[in-house]
């Protein structure tokens, strides 16, 4: 409780403040690991044992050379696919990554947790390039690595989909899809279709018309048989062509990222988290799929991490548009599923600081196509929903599915009225309401509502307040509830 001088009369501002959780080191080099070249094994998150992991790297990997691409696998019947790729990794020297729990039926927030989990051990203990990091999947697990590609759309250079679709249930001959079902501008994609495989052929070219529309690059390959697996020759050849089409690293890349990281540890001690931060999102949303946004990740890790020094630092205008959005909505969802509230926390406050822009608001059609289908048409079309800052539904729904936000601190600051005073308050997490109350005394009163007109920005909500006439003393209290809001339907889980 903090007391407030206005010209003799005392008031107070009642606040609440959270929990406090200690911050982590930076991640200076790998953390211990327990396999090493030519090895498979299962190995469970320093952070979270909970969530164990099939890894196998190639008779290429030393943490002291060349690093390599790197594959994630999630499999429609759970387990990941190492078992299936492990020949084919071994001979193109690629580092494999199954996760365990990504399967049809299991609760995408399940699926969020291990990603989120998983992601951040491997970043922290295996050395790959962050220019060839890609996701795969067979048939529902294909759309499980979409959604990967969405979660880690600053790293992911490209997505093997086999057997499995983007597209959402279609509806005669038309496919519909959603704005939030968005990818990362120049994605690869490598897709394997059986020719007998009907249900992949169909949303194939609808895929096609919305990931040119999202201007990724696609390149297809067609086997023998129906909704299987691909023979190991075509997965050599799609897992040539995406770690060919990537764009890698300049050759002092790595050396640059490692000093850009040695700076910003130095001046984190130096108490510049905040110019710090906006440069780490920076480079996630300028360098993406980069040294410097495997850097940038990992401090930016280390600085949400801790909350009570992110919460006062100024987010305001700290980047715009939809894949910053995503970012840290992503990794607040990844958090809130993992019981780590700092984290959690943090990713609320830094969204309070993205600008939205060019929102998709509606229904329209991409384009028309012609494609021969089962059904009796064959004029297809493709459709794309939206609504205007999309992801607030779904803060809405963390916030009301976890019940958990920080509180918001009150604050004071002289007013040039004597008879009123100036409340404000830095806000800490995006999509709550708030309302005013005071009372007289703590014990014996009740909280009585105050009606304000507030100044409410996406960082700060302000107002002034007439202090009641024949008052000595008082208190205001800020109550804060999220704010019902609707987004697009939660992601497909596919096949």
């Amino acid at each position: 409780m903090k007391a407030l001088s206005c010209f003799g009369v005392s008031w107070y501002a009642v606040f609440l403040i959270g929990s406090i959780f200690i911050a982590c080191s930076a991640f200076a080099d790998l953390l211990p690991f327990p396999l090493s070249a030519n090895q498979r094994g299962y190995v469970n998150c320093l952070e979270n044992p909970f969530y164990t992991y099939d890894v196998y790297l190639p008779p290429g990997y030393s943490t002291n050379g060349t690093p390599l691409p790197i594959l994630y696998t999630m499999n429609a019947s759970g387990g990941g696919m190492v078992t299936a790729f492990q020949n084919t990794c071994s001979n193109l020297n690629i580092i494999l990554i199954g996760l365990m729990d990504s399967q049809n039926g299991m609760p995408w927030d399940r699926v969020l947790r291990e990603i989120y989990a998983v992601t951040r051990d491997v970043r922290q203990r295996v050395l790959f390039d962050p220019t060839a990091e890609f996701a795969g999947g067979f048939s529902g697990g294909g759309t499980c690595s979409y959604m990967f590609s969405r979660f880690r759309s600053q790293h992911v250079a490209g997505v093997l989909e086999m057997a499995g679709w983007l597209g959402r249930a279609n509806m005669g001959a038309s496919v519909r899809y959603y704005s939030t079902d968005r990818v990362q501008t120049n994605l690869l994609i490598a897709r394997t279709t059986g020719t007998a495989d009907t249900g992949a052929i169909f949303y194939n070219v609808f895929d096609s018309n919305y990931l040119a529309y999202c201007r990724a690059t696609i390149k297809d390959w067609t086997f023998g048989g129906s909704h299987g697996v691909p023979p190991d020759s075509v997965k050599a050849a799609s897992l040539t062509w995406l770690v060919s089409q990537r764009i890698p690293a300049a050759p002092d890349d790595r050396t640059n990222a490692f000093m850009l990281a040695t700076n910003w540890q130095s001046r984190i001690t130096a108490g510049e988290q905040e110019a710090v931060l906006r440069e780490c999102v920076s480079n996630l949303m300028n360098r993406p799929r980069s040294w410097f946004a495997y850097e940038a990740q990992l401090t930016l890790d280390q600085l949400l991490a801790d909350y009570p020094a992110f919460r006062l630092l100024d987010v305001s205008n700290l980047a715009q548009g939809d894949f910053a959005t995503d970012l840290f909505y992503f990794c607040a969802h990844g958090a809130a599923t993992n019981a780590d509230w700092p984290r959690y926390d943090s990713s609320m406050k830094a969204l309070t600081g993205i600008t939205v822009t060019n929102e998709l608001n509606g229904t329209f059609t991409i384009s028309g196509i012609r494609v021969t289908v089962v059904i009796p048409s064959t004029n297809g079309i493709v459709y794309i929903t939206g609504t205007n800052a999309d992801r607030a539904g779904d803060i809405y729904s963390l916030l009301t599915k976890y019940n958990h936000y920080s509180a918001p601190q009150l604050r004071y600051s002289p007013n040039h009225n004597p008879s009123q005073m100036h409340l404000w308050l830095s806000k800490g997490t995006p999509g709550l309401t708030y309302s005013l109350q005071l009372k007289s005394n703590l014990v014996t009163d009740t909280w009585q509502d105050v009606f304000v007109s507030a100044n409410d920005t996406n960082t700060l909500w302000s107002t002034e307040v007439d202090v009641p006439p024949n008052s000595d003393s008082g208190y205001f209290r800020i109550r804060a509830a999220p704010l019902p809001a609707l987004s697009p339907p939660w992601t497909y889980r596919g096949p």
